[in-house]
C-alpha cells in the first residue's frame, strides 16, 4: 500500500486548486486538514501612491494527512514554491483554523515594518488597513462586472417603493443606507447605499429634495446564537434638506413649506440625530457631519465611552466598504455573476497576477494531482462537462423556485405592508386629532398665562414709571445744587484768575525792565571785546606785512645771487605735519627762486588711494602736475575724475603722516576760520613699494611749496609784475 501510495504521489504533478481577490479569508475557504497545498498570498496595505505589497509563501501541511503520505508531498514542496516563485516571507499552517487575519498581522509585523513607511503601524490597524483594501478590491470588481447594474435604485431600474426604500434605510444591516425623496408627492427621487458621496451626485440644483443617510460605525463581534449575523456597534441617522441653488423663489417657498410632513414620514422608520439644511455640497461635507454626531453623542450620553471613540471619518468609511461589499455580493448572485474567488484555467497565468502589483488575483492555491492517461483525461473532462450541465440544470430549477418563493413573500410583504400602512394613516389621523385637540389646550393655556403676564408687567411698568419720575425729581434738585455750586466755584476762579493775571503783568515788567539792563550790559562787553579784537587784527596784520616784506627781500637777494635750489622740502616746510617731518639731516639745496614751471607731469602712475564719502581702496591713475592732484579710473584719457589745487587763498593741503608706502594728505586753512567746503577732507595715497612712496612724498612737497612761493611772488624773472599763470599754473 505503502508503496502505491509513493508512486501516485512521485508520478502527480503540482496544478492550479483555486485563485481569487478575497485575500487570506477567501483562501482559507479553499483548505481542508486532511491535505497539502501550497499558496502565494499577495498582502498589501496602504493606498494610493503608498500602497506596499508583499508576497507571502503559504505550506498548508494538514495534521489529519497520512505521515507517510504527508513526508512524501513535503519533499517536493521545493518544486512547488519554486513554480511560485521568490516571497518575502514563507509561513508553515498545519491547521486550516490557524489560518487567519490575527495570525498573519502579527507574523508579517516584522516583513513590513522592515519598510520605512510602516514603522509606526500595529498589527490592529495592520489588520483594518488590510480588510478596507480588500473590501475596496472585492467592490471595484463587483461593479466592473458586466451583468451587475448600477448601484443605485434609479439606476438598476428597480421599481421600488418609497416605504421600503424608506425601511432598507431604517434597517441597520438594510441594502440602502441612503433615500431622497421629491416634494411634490414625496415619491422616490432615489435610494443606494454608496453613502453619503454617492448621494449628493444625485442632489439637483433645481430642485427641493428630502432624505435621510445613515451612518454605521465599527462592527459587533457575531452573536454566541447560531445563525446570527454582525450588527453595527454605533447607528446615526441624519435628516437632509436640500434647497438647490437654481430654484425659484415660489417653488422654493412651496416646496420648503413640506419639510415637517418630510420629517414626520423619516421619522416613522428611524431615530434622527439631527437636521442639516443644505445649500451648496459643501453644506454636506463628511468631516463635518461626523463632528457633529460626535459633538452630540458625547453631550447627550446615549452610548459608551468605547461608541464615542468609534464615531470617525476612519470608521465610517471601513463600515461602508463592507456593507458595499455585502450588497454587492447579493447583486451578483442575483445576476448570476461568477463569484469573486471563480477559478483560473491556467497555473502561470494566475501565478503572474497574483506576483504583480495591483494584479486582479491576490491569492492561488496549488497541489499535486495524478497524472491521467488521454483516454481516461478525456473521460473525465466529459464527466465534467455533464455534471456541470446537471449542477446548471438543477441550480436553474433552484433559481426559479427561489424566484418564485420570493414573489409571493414579496407579495405577503406588500400586503402586510399595505396593511400596516393603513394602520398607520388610521393611527396618524388619530394623533393629528390628539395632537389638534392638545395644541387647543396648550394655546388656551397660553393665552391666560400671556394674559396674567401681560397684567403683571403693566403692573410693574406703572410702579418703575413712578420710581423714574421720583428718581427725576430728586436728579433735578441735586443738578440744581451742583450748579449753584458750580457757580460759585467759577466766580470765585475767575477772581484768583484775574488776581493772578495782574501779579503776572508786574512780574512781566519786572522782568522786561531787568533783561533791558543786561541786554545793555552785554552790548556794552561786545563793543569792547570787538574793539580788541580789531585792535589785536590789525596789529596780526601789520606784522604779516612786514614778514612778507622781509620774505620778498630775501627772495630778491637769492635771485640776485642764483644760489641753487633744493629737490626736497625744507624741514621747516608748513606742509608737514610733525608725523611727516623729515630729520635735520635733510636740508634745502633748492633756491626760492620762482622760475618758469614745466607742462610735463611731476608724478604719474597707478596708485591705490582712499579719499570723498566712499572710504575704500581704490586703484586710480594718479598725476602730479601744475600744482594740482588729478586722477582718473583707468588711463589719463580726457578730464580727471577728481582733481585738487594743492594750495590756494584760502585752504592749503598738507601731508599728516607718511608711514611705509601710506600717505596721508589732509586739507587745512590758512586762517582757522574753515571758510572752505574742502576744509578737514583727507586723502591716502598707497605706493607699491616705499622708494615710490618717498619720490610721492618729494614730488608733492616740491609742487606744494612751489605754488606757495609762486603766491607770494608772482613776478617775471626781468621783475616784471605778472601772475603766477605765466608759469602753467592757474591762479586759485
Amino acid at each position: 500500500m505503502a508503496g502505491r501510495r509513493g508512486g501516485s504521489v512521485s508520478s502527480a504533478e503540482a496544478s492550479l486548486l483555486a485563485a481569487g481577490t478575497g485575500g487570506v479569508e477567501e483562501l482559507c475557504e479553499h483548505l481542508a486538514d486532511d491535505t497539502v497545498a501550497w499558496a502565494l498570498l499577495r498582502w498589501e496595505v496602504g493606498s494610493g501612491t503608498f500602497v506596499r505589497s508583499k508576497l507571502v509563501a503559504i505550506h498548508f501541511n494538514g495534521e489529519e494527512v497520512p505521515a507517510v503520505r504527508r513526508g512524501r508531498l513535503n519533499a517536493r514542496s521545493g518544486e512547488v514554491l519554486a513554480m511560485l516563485g521568490e516571497a518575502h516571507a514563507t509561513l508553515e499552517v498545519k491547521r486550516k483554523e490557524d489560518l487567519h487575519l490575527d495570525f498573519m498581522c502579527e507574523r508579517l509585523m516584522k516583513v513590513l515594518t522592515a519598510d520605512v513607511m510602516e514603522k509606526s503601524m500595529s498589527a490592529e490597524a495592520l489588520r483594518k488597513d488590510y480588510e478596507a483594501l480588500i473590501a475596496e478590491r472585492k467592490l471595484r470588481k463587483a461593479t466592473s462586472q458586466k451583468s451587475v447594474g448600477p448601484r443605485t435604485a434609479k439606476e438598476n431600474q428597480k421599481q421600488i417603493s418609497v416605504d421600503r426604500a424608506l425601511a432598507a434605510v431604517g434597517d441597520a444591516t438594510g441594502p440602502y443606507n441612503w433615500v431622497l425623496l421629491e416634494p411634490e408627492k414625496f415619491e422616490l427621487h432615489n435610494a443606494g447605499y454608496g453613502g453619503l458621496l454617492e448621494m449628493k451626485v444625485w442632489l439637483a440644483e433645481d430642485l427641493v429634495l428630502f432624505g435621510v443617510i445613515r451612518f454605521t460605525f465599527g462592527r459587533e463581534t457575531a452573536s454566541s446564537v447560531e445563525g446570527m449575523t454582525a450588527s453595527p456597534k454605533v447607528v446615526k441617522y441624519i435628516f437632509v434638506h436640500w434647497v438647490g441653488p437654481n430654484v425659484s423663489a415660489v417653488r422654493r417657498g412651496k416646496w420648503n413649506a413640506k419639510q415637517q410632513q418630510a420629517d414626520a414620514q423619516v421619522r416613522a422608520i428611524c431615530s434622527i440625530t439631527f437636521r442639516r439644511e443644505a445649500h451648496s455640497l459643501d453644506d454636506l461635507d463628511l468631516a463635518d457631519l461626523i463632528s457633529e454626531l460626535w459633538r452630540l453623542a458625547v453631550v447627550d450620553g446615549a452610548i459608551t465611552d468605547a461608541g464615542k471613540s468609534q464615531i470617525s471619518v476612519e470608521e465610517y468609511m471601513a463600515s461602508l466598504a463592507l456593507e458595499q461589499q455585502k450588497q454587492l455580493e447579493a447583486e451578483l448572485e442575483e445576476f448570476g455573476s461568477d463569484s469573486a474567488s471563480r477559478m483560473c484555467t491556467d497555473l502561470h497565468t494566475c501565478v503572474d497576477s497574483v506576483r504583480e502589483a495591483g494584479g486582479e488575483m491576490n491569492w492561488v492555491l496549488l497541489g499535486m494531482q495524478k497524472r491521467e492517461a488521454p483516454a481516461q483525461a478525456a473521460g473525465a473532462k466529459e464527466a465534467a462537462a455533464n455534471a456541470k450541465k446537471a449542477e446548471e440544470e438543477r441550480l436553474a430549477k433552484e433559481a426559479a423556485a427561489n424566484a418564485k418563493k420570493a414573489e409571493e413573500e414579496r407579495r405577503v410583504k406588500e400586503t402586510a405592508a399595505n396593511a400596516k400602512k393603513a394602520e398607520e394613516e388610521r393611527l396618524a389621523k388619530e394623533a393629528a386629532a390628539n395632537a389638534k385637540k392638545a395644541e387647543e389646550e396648550r394655546l388656551a393655556k397660553e393665552a391666560a398665562a400671556n394674559t396674567k403676564k401681560a397684567e403683571e408687567e403693566r403692573l410693574v411698568t406703572k410702579a418703575a414709571a413712578e420710581a423714574k419720575k421720583a428718581e427725576e425729581e430728586r436728579l433735578a434738585k441735586e443738578a440744581a445744587a451742583n450748579a449753584k455750586k458750580a457757580e460759585e466755584e467759577r466766580l470765585a476762579t475767575e477772581a484768583a484768575a484775574e488776581a493772578k493775571k495782574v501779579e503776572d503783568e508786574r512780574c512781566a515788567r519786572e522782568a522786561a525792565a531787568n533783561t533791558k539792563k543786561v541786554e545793555e550790559e552785554r552790548l556794552a562787553k561786545e563793543a569792547a571785546a570787538e574793539a580788541k579784537k580789531v585792535e589785536e587784527e590789525g596789529r596780526a596784520k601789520e606784522a604779516a606785512a612786514n614778514t612778507k616784506k622781509a620774505e620778498e627781500e630775501r627772495l630778491a637777494k637769492e635771485v640776485v645771487q642764483g644760489e641753487p635750489a633744493s629737490s626736497r622740502p625744507r624741514a621747516d616746510s608748513p606742509f608737514l605735519t610733525e608725523e611727516a617731518r623729515p630729520s635735520e639731516s635733510v636740508i634745502s639745496t633748492r633756491s626760492s627762486r620762482p622760475g618758469q614751471a614745466s607742462t610735463e607731469p611731476r608724478m604719474s602712475g597707478p596708485l591705490k588711494l582712499k579719499s570723498g564719502w566712499g572710504w575704500w581702496w581704490a586703484k586710480r591713475h594718479v598725476k602730479l602736475t601744475g600744482g594740482k592732484l588729478q586722477w582718473w579710473r583707468k588711463a589719463a584719457e580726457g578730464l580727471p575724475d577728481v582733481e585738487y589745487r594743492l594750495s590756494d587763498g584760502l585752504t592749503r593741503w598738507v601731508l599728516a603722516r607718511h608711514e611705509g608706502t601710506d600717505l596721508e594728505m589732509r586739507c587745512e586753512s590758512r586762517d582757522n576760520h574753515h571758510g572752505s567746503k574742502a576744509v578737514g577732507e583727507r586723502v591716502i595715497l598707497r605706493a607699491p613699494s616705499e622708494a615710490e612712496a618717498q619720490k610721492w612724498k618729494d614730488a608733492l612737497m616740491e609742487q606744494m611749496e612751489y605754488v606757495e612761493m609762486l603766491l607770494a611772488w608772482p613776478m617775471h624773472l626781468d621783475g616784471r609784475q605778472g601772475d603766477i599763470r605765466n608759469y602753467g599754473i592757474e591762479y586759485p
